[in-house]
């Protein structure tokens, strides 16, 4: 475990992505404390406000750099402190104030890529994501009373009348508010720092020990589920069709395929979970390795069906050194996750090429499917 005080700002500078992970409890509106806060926000003699501890473990960065991060503990301040960011933004959009908005946008909120896409800086809990993302995104949030949005409204109510000084000297005090960042390797265990630093006695403590259980032995899958599907990540059902379906009905295999071509088409590759469902409940892919290897019927030859497939159905240079395929564990069910890097040359199936846009795969074809391959994969 490493402990280093840092500044909010710091805490969101370059490419990062803290993810709530399902263990964590929704965030919950208390008046007091958001105003306590906000307080010292907009006291411009007030000296920088410490947080507290906040504690994180790192899994891992996605191929195009993006440093993923679990915030084991410290949810409700993050979100507290990023709803009134909001606030700011908002209001100095208002105020014609497009440089501090933006300023604002791009500190905390989103990271944008070399090829103009981005990605969400922080992952909110499942319940506050939707709120979340849509004032994020400047949309209409369609869950009126999310405590999130109500902890906006709050600070928007303060800001809106500030003068154009006022935000700026608000933006630039919560860059300042300080915390204790605990920052635990990926062989640690979280659950333990996140049971100490959760109050005992309340119900959530309770209710976050049944749900880390489904994911204690490995974090990085925790916080891959919890943070849902994107574009560098997807969830599949199932790879072999059940015998009890008919021929008729869409082979599941097939998916699996076109999403990996799709993440070897994109210029940061990704990750495919078998096994997990579109709401990220674990299925598992134990029952259907009988199906896959009447013979084996175990693991090895589920991975052997799977790799065979990719193998011979995806065209494209060197197919087999852009994927590689593992077992994980989780709820008692096995997981195939399948680490998919960029391909230097399109990645055809049936002679279509398939592409990830946002949490999607899709085809494309005529106009865009030139245009794409040309900027792509331009002529050497």
């Amino acid at each position: 475990m490493r402990a280093t005080e840092q500044t909010l700002s710091a805490f969101f500078e370059g490419a990062v992505k803290y993810i709530a992970p399902s263990f964590q409890r929704s965030y919950t509106w208390r008046r007091p404390e958001a105003a306590s806060l906000l307080a010292a926000a907009q006291d411009p003699a007030a000296a920088p406000r410490f947080l507290g501890p906040v504690v994180v473990m790192d899994i891992g960065c996605t191929p195009d750099g993006a440093c993923k991060r679990l915030l084991v503990d410290g949810n409700n301040r993050i979100c507290t402190l990023l709803a009134f960011l909001l606030a700011i933004r908002d209001a100095a959009s208002a105020k014609k104030l497009a440089s501090l908005a933006q300023s604002i946008q791009s500190a905390y909120f989103l990271h944008v890529r070399d090829d103009g896409s981005d990605f969400f800086k922080y992952i909110a809990p499942v319940k506050n994501r939707p709120a979340f993302e849509a004032l994020v995104r400047s949309r209409s949030p369609s869950t009126p009373a999310a405590p999130f949005l109500r902890a906006y409204r709050f600070a928007l109510q303060s800001f809106s009348a500030a003068a154009p000084a006022a935000l700026e000297a608000a933006t630039k005090a919560l860059s300042r508010f300080t915390m204790v960042v605990l920052a635990l390797e990926r062989s640690e265990d979280p659950y333990p720092i996140f049971k100490i630093l959760s109050p005992p006695e309340q119900s959530f403590t309770q209710t976050a020990l049944k749900e880390y259980t489904r994911f204690a032995d490995d974090p990085e899958l925790m916080a891959l589920v919890a943070g849902g599907e994107s574009r560098e990540l997807e969830f599949k059902e199932r790879l072999v069709r059940p015998a009890s379906c008919p021929s008729s009905t869409p082979d599941p295999a097939f998916g699996v395929l076109r999403s990996v071509a799709a993440f070897m088409n994109s210029t940061g590759g990704g990750t495919l979970l078998i096994g997990v469902r579109d709401d990220g409940s674990i299925r598992g892919v134990e029952e259907e390795y009988a199906l896959a290897d009447r013979g084996k019927a175990n693991w090895d030859g589920f991975q052997l069906f799977l790799s065979n497939r990719l193998r011979t159905r995806i065209v494209s240079a060197n197919t087999i050194l852009h994927y590689s395929i593992s077992k994980r564990r989780a709820q008692g069910h096995d997981v195939c996750m399948v680490r998919v890097t960029p391909s230097e040359s399109p990645a055809y199936i049936d002679k279509r090429l398939y592409v990830r846009a946002a949490n999607q795969t899709v085809e494309l074809l005529g106009p865009d499917l030139v245009n794409f391959v040309s900027r792509r994969f331009p002529p050497s």
